[in-house]
């Protein structure tokens, strides 16, 4: 008998409320920079597509080219910061342990694929108390190809024993819906992450929650 179709879930803002700790980092970099504290809500609007995106949007305002040099250096900065900051407030939605443990007891395999690098994620899988619940751990950098290109989600799948089109993505960006949806998976949009609702209606899912587990 074929198992139970699997579970995917984006992290920040999905599983885990790790704004603070993101934006903390951010206002590392810019602090070294010279340049003023950017407040949590703006660095929000800037999640979703990986670290480099992140510090490209945060330092817009430096007017650097995409082949700049003095990219590296802000990265490594930024990721020497997070490997000490990303645990530091992060916390799990509410229900996220219970939803999580109930669909691992009726045989669904559950996996995280993210645009956050592979060491901060399972950092945070880790911290949170899930490594038990969450067999994989798909990154932004573990493969040469992130959301919402459907390959990391479809690298978990086979992670996690399955095919194309076998299970549901879940996750409160747009790149979550469409990397699944490209995928042949079930979608649901988490509208209380840290995507605007409007957006995630726009971009359509097959079913949105207001709360980890339900509507």
């Amino acid at each position: 008998m074929r198992p139970p179709p699997p579970f995917l879930f984006d992290l920040d803002g999905t599983l885990a409320d790790t704004i603070a700790d993101i934006a903390a980092s951010t206002n590392h970099v810019r602090a070294h920079l010279g340049l003023p504290q950017l407040g949590i809500a703006t660095v929000q609007s800037f999640v979703g597509n990986g670290a480099a995106a992140l510090l490209q949007l945060a330092l817009a305002d430096l007017g650097w080219p995409a082949d700049d040099p003095r990219w590296h250096d802000v990265r490594r900065r930024y990721a020497a910061h997070h490997a000490t900051e990303c645990t530091k407030t992060a916390r799990l939605y509410p229900g996220v342990r219970e939803h999580l443990a109930a669909l691992r007891a009726r045989g669904h395999a559950l996996g995280v694929v993210t645009n956050k690098p592979v060491a901060f994620a399972r950092t945070l899988v880790d911290h949170l108390g899930l490594r038990e619940l969450l067999a994989v751990v798909v990154g932004g950098d573990t493969l040469d190809r992130r959301k919402p290109d459907p390959a990391p989600v479809l690298f978990a799948l086979q992670q996690c024993g399955h095919d194309r089109g076998d299970g549901t993505m879940v996750g409160d960006g747009e790149t979550d819906l469409r990397a699944g949806r490209a995928a042949g998976l079930r979608t649901i949009a988490c509208l209380y992450g840290y995507r605007p609702e409007a957006e995630l209606r726009r971009e359509g899912a097959d079913e949105y929650w207001h709360r980890f587990g339900g509507p």
